[in-house]
């Protein structure tokens, strides 16, 4: 993970692992990125605690201004020339930052997308058919970039699937998985649903921590 755009995690999400952080060696920060979250924490902060200690890269946006200029910045890092999305809303959305979409999921070196929710529990991604276009989560690049809202982040799993149900109604969509981070796949079975996985969180709300 870019240890600057980290940093912003740290500064802003958990403002009290940066207090801590800032007393540690230069050693102990790197090690300080695995961290375990507590009872007490909101659902954002252990999404990001338990994310971030699978391997998942993470990002949080004060708004949508702050969300280009990280964003861009990471595509230039990673150096990503042919990114796919099949989601014309966010290719609209995501034109400030005048990246190129590839047309073929199979020619892209990552895919960017946005979600149903954000599984604080177990920091996975849940997706719909509507975000995959019934697409396998194999066919995908393997350096997937997610764009979602903290309105967006549950609890667990059955919080999600309410959530799917009540948006959907009658029109649920054919496909409902979970994206999860490739160091946290214990099983075989789970494999197929293993990314790269990269999470810009952007605040549609604040809340009093």
């Amino acid at each position: 993970m870019k240890k600057s755009l980290f940093n912003k995690l740290l500064s802003k999400v958990l403002p009290s692992l940066a207090s801590e952080a800032s007393s540690l060696s230069s050693k102990e920060q790197e090690q300080q990125e695995i961290c375990m979250p507590e009872p007490s924490d909101p659902h954002d902060v252990t999404f990001a605690k338990i994310f971030t200690s699978k391997g998942g890269k993470f990002f949080y946006c004060e708004d949508q201004k702050e969300f280009f200029v990280m964003f861009k910045q990471l595509v230039q890092e990673s150096k990503w020339e042919h990114s796919y999305s099949s989601n014309d809303e966010l290719k609209d959305f995501l034109k400030p930052t005048e990246i190129e979409f590839e047309i073929d999921n199979k020619k892209a070196d990552s895919c960017i997308s946005n979600c149903e929710f954000l599984i604080a529990f177990n920091g996975s991604v849940m997706v719909s058919g509507a975000q995959t276009k019934n697409l396998k989560i194999q066919e995908l690049p393997e350096a997937l970039v997610i764009v979602a809202y903290t309105s967006q982040i549950v609890k667990d799993i059955n919080h999600g699937l309410r959530g799917i149900q009540t948006k959907y109604k009658h029109n649920r969509p054919s496909m409902v998985t979970t994206i999860r981070t490739k160091e946290s796949i214990t099983t075989l079975s789970d494999s197929d649903r293993a990314k790269d996985l990269y999470v810009f969180l952007i605040e549609d709300y604040k809340e009093t921590r």
